[in-house]
């Protein structure tokens, strides 16, 4: 009896240890797109990296998220939370519906089903089409669709990163990407990665994004009155020349983003 109740216990505790590996599983997913190669890279909701394929990343450790790039001065940081609040309000209001064709096709050895994909709204009801894709329910897979929904919801409404994450016609946290007019499954690996791949680089710099320069205190405002007009008119163009340094840098950078991320969702 004592000999069948140990065995017993043995099995539950190497269950839960079984599932609780199971649960920490990674998943490394790679894409070839017509600029070079895209990774997923992906152990939970907090821990992602999307290496993009000009040798940016973006990044979520810890439920922070990060947009890096390298330059000759090393690695640079910009919060998920600075881009979500500069592009408040930029992104597209259109919706994304999928329409499954009944058709199949299988890419890398993954079955998936093919989708036709409108972009419109309910309320007009007006939907153009564009193009198609290819999704699968492969456990394999299905991590992509979780990474991508993510990297939405941290780096806001940044064009189709907000439509991704409220299409309709698919429950896409239950559906991995297989394939889309720009992207295509090249390899799937299941292989535990270094807990390094979900850390900031090392020496990186975090950059914090350029405010305006408009708004000065008023403090500032009646110590300019007290000079001469030449002062005042000199003072005003530095101002405005570094606005404007600024709001270019600002565009710069959404520039980058949207890219980055018009790149990974593949439209």
């Amino acid at each position: 009896m004592m000999r069948e109740l140990y065995a017993a216990a043995m099995w539950v505790a190497v269950s839960i240890l079984v599932m609780a590996g199971a649960a920490q599983a990674d998943s490394r997913i790679v894409y070839d797109t017509p600029h070079g190669e895209l990774a997923v890279e992906y152990r939970d909701q907090d821990h992602i990296r999307f290496r993009l394929p000009e040798g940016n990343f973006l990044l979520i450790t810890g439920g922070e998220g990060y947009a890096l790039s390298r330059n000759d001065g090393g690695w640079m940081a910009v919060s998920a939370r600075q881009i979500r609040a500069m592009v408040q309000g930029s992104g597209s209001s259109e919706q994304v519906r999928l329409t499954p064709l009944g058709q199949h096709e299988t890419v890398a050895g993954i079955r998936g089903q093919r989708y036709r994909v409108e972009v419109g709204d309910d309320w007009t009801n007006e939907w153009r089409d564009d193009g198609v894709v290819v999704l699968s329910d492969d456990a394999r897979v299905r991590a992509s669709g979780q990474a991508l929904k993510r990297m939405a919801e941290l780096f806001g409404n940044v064009d189709d990163a907000a439509a991704f994450s409220d299409v309709s016609g698919v429950d896409i946290n239950r559906y991995g990407l297989v394939m889309t007019e720009e992207m295509r499954l090249s390899s799937v690996s299941g292989e535990r990665l270094g807990d390094h791949t979900f850390q900031l680089p090392p020496n990186v710099r975090h950059q914090d994004l350029p405010t305006s320069a408009a708004g000065s205190g008023s403090g500032q405002q009646r110590e300019a009155g007290d000079r001469g007009w030449l002062a005042r008119q000199m003072e005003g163009a530095q101002k405005e020349a570094q606005s404007e340094v600024e709001r270019e840098t600002q565009r710069e950078i959404r520039r980058g983003v949207r890219d980055s991320v018009r790149g990974v969702f593949g439209r």
